[in-house]
């Protein structure tokens, strides 16, 4: 009986651990995704480049501000961007939010990315 209480407790120890570890390695790499679209979008330019555009939504597929990545399955990219601090210098605000596909939320959640990017041309309205 005493084997059996602690054979089981054993087992839901390890789900555990395996859920906690699942989640840090969802957590680093929607960490790099947002990372790799914010330095995708900081090599466009503000004038030509739709992506760039002031525009986009978190919580919607706006087109050009969103895309799944083929590096990784199973995640949505979605970004705002907006006028930044100082117009003069052409800075713009990026947020990006990586939404992993999966339901349960003990093994991934979305990440969210916020930073100033600097442009070669064309300010926000």
């Amino acid at each position: 009986m005493i084997a059996t209480i602690g054979l089981i407790s054993l087992a839901e120890l390890l789900a555990v651990s395996i859920r906690m570890q699942q989640l840090g390695r969802n957590s680093t790499v929607a960490v790099r995704l947002a990372q790799d679209k914010i330095d995708e979008l900081t090599t466009l330019n503000f004038a030509t480049d739709a992506a760039v555009a002031c525009a986009g939504s978190l919580t919607a597929d706006v087109a050009n501000h969103f895309d799944t990545p083929t590096s990784v399955a199973g995640y949505t990219r979605r970004w705002v961007v907006s006028a930044g601090p100082d117009a003069d210098l052409n800075l713009r605000q990026v947020t990006v939010r990586v939404t992993p596909n999966v339901g349960d939320r003990r093994i991934a959640s979305p990440f969210e990315l916020t930073t100033v990017i600097r442009g070669v041309t064309a300010s926000c309205p």
